[in-house]
């Protein structure tokens, strides 16, 4: 099968998931956007699509910058030199990738997958008319891809009569191409907050149990690797807290490995969210994560399996979960060796590329009854 992979963003996902099925002897296509690849591809991922995997690399100008029209149409002009049986399109913004899906959507089938089905809090109004334009195209998609139920409950809510065309594929690992269960340079007491740092990641309530922690006179250290608009609003208090310690920028690709090493746990105390990226991160390096119960997270945050789950926005419970972390040596070892497993079996990219490619055939399926469809509606009629 000939397929063509439109990943704006979400490069590392969508470098991984071609290799994948390139690996299952699919001819992949991958259409970047150069930013977000060179901020996100590691240089194993680069190397490794390097004369396996047919990459182009697209400038994008901003949305009211007049050359967009031309840079979709050179998109399309891309995907229509390669042939492809079927277009996988990444969600991003609808003026950039809209016109493509209702470019292809007649000739062939057009998969999407969809992050994140509603928008995360201090994002934009769910009620916005931006919103109800990208639930449009949503409902133009040949097939839906989310990563949980839950995902799969928000976008049937959400978009009328697509229920029939959701599938539910796991997010799967980022990071190393296998899985890292070496422990040997895990910082024994370090948990590590890492990502884009937006109010809705929780950081006040990681905040609050850590200073729980440090009065009970615990032994402990904790990283937050980031940057973003919450950050601001935290930065005295964590200047004044002395387990502490902060790494504000941009963390490179290469540095992932060594900082997600160096931690006994990652801690994701998320007030809300759909799923997330970085446990997919923390699970290729059999780290155990804290997580809220909030979104998918879940599923994938297997309480006493994978990590421990608390409730959000609850300071307490998430000391708690941590504190059980830094004295009982016998459940975090449990917990890694539950997460290298979840890594390299539920959430392996063989299995994400076979779960893709079972989407394509009924994409196909459902984009050749459309036509025949279309083709006998008007001998119907006139019947």
């Amino acid at each position: 099968m000939r397929i063509a992979l439109l990943a704006l963003h979400f490069a590392e996902y969508a470098g991984r998931l071609a290799l994948a099925l390139e690996d299952a002897r699919h001819e992949v296509l991958l259409v970047l956007r150069s930013g977000n690849a060179l901020r996100e591809l590691p240089d194993e991922l680069r190397k490794r699509l390097d004369g396996t995997v047919a990459v182009r690399n697209v400038e994008l100008p901003r949305l009211r910058d007049p050359r967009l029209p031309r840079t979709v149409l050179q998109i399309n002009r891309m995907l229509r030199d390669f042939s492809p049986d079927i277009l996988h399109i990444q969600e991003f913004h609808p003026a950039y990738v809209g016109w493509t899906l209702l470019s292809f959507r007649r000739r062939i089938p057009v998969v999407l997958t969809v992050h994140d089905p509603v928008p995360h809090s201090g994002v934009f109004s769910a009620d916005a008319w931006r919103w109800k334009v990208v639930q449009w195209f949503r409902w133009k998609a040949t097939r839906v891809i989310v990563h949980g139920p839950r995902m799969r409950a928000e976008l049937e809510a959400r978009t009328g009569d697509v229920e029939e065309r959701i599938d539910v594929i796991p997010h799967g690992i980022l990071g190393p191409a296998t899985v890292d269960g070496d422990h040997s340079a895990c910082e024994p007491g370090t948990f590590l907050f890492f990502g884009r740092i937006q109010s809705y990641k929780g950081l006040r309530y990681l905040l609050d149990a850590a200073d729980v922690l440090h009065r009970r006179g615990r032994d402990f250290r904790v990283v937050i690797a980031g940057t973003g608009d919450d950050l601001e609003r935290h930065r005295t208090r964590i200047a004044a807290s002395p387990w502490a310690e902060l790494i504000d920028r941009y963390v490179a690709p290469s540095e992932v490995p060594a900082l997600f090493s160096r931690a006994m746990s990652v801690v994701l105390p998320y007030t809300d969210a759909t799923q997330s990226g970085v446990s997919a991160m923390a699970f290729a390096f059999a780290r155990p994560v804290i997580a809220t119960a909030v979104g998918d997270v879940p599923d994938v945050v297997i309480d006493g399996q994978t990590g421990l789950v608390v409730p959000p926005r609850d300071g307490n419970a998430l000391a708690e979960a941590m504190e059980k972390l830094l004295l009982d040596r016998r459940l975090r070892d449990a917990l890694a060796r539950g997460a290298a497993r979840l890594a390299s079996e539920k959430l392996s990219w063989p299995r994400i590329a076979e779960m893709t490619h079972g989407t394509y055939c009924r994409a196909v399926e459902c984009h050749s009854r459309s036509a025949r469809t279309k083709r006998s509606w008007p001998m119907q009629r006139s019947v």
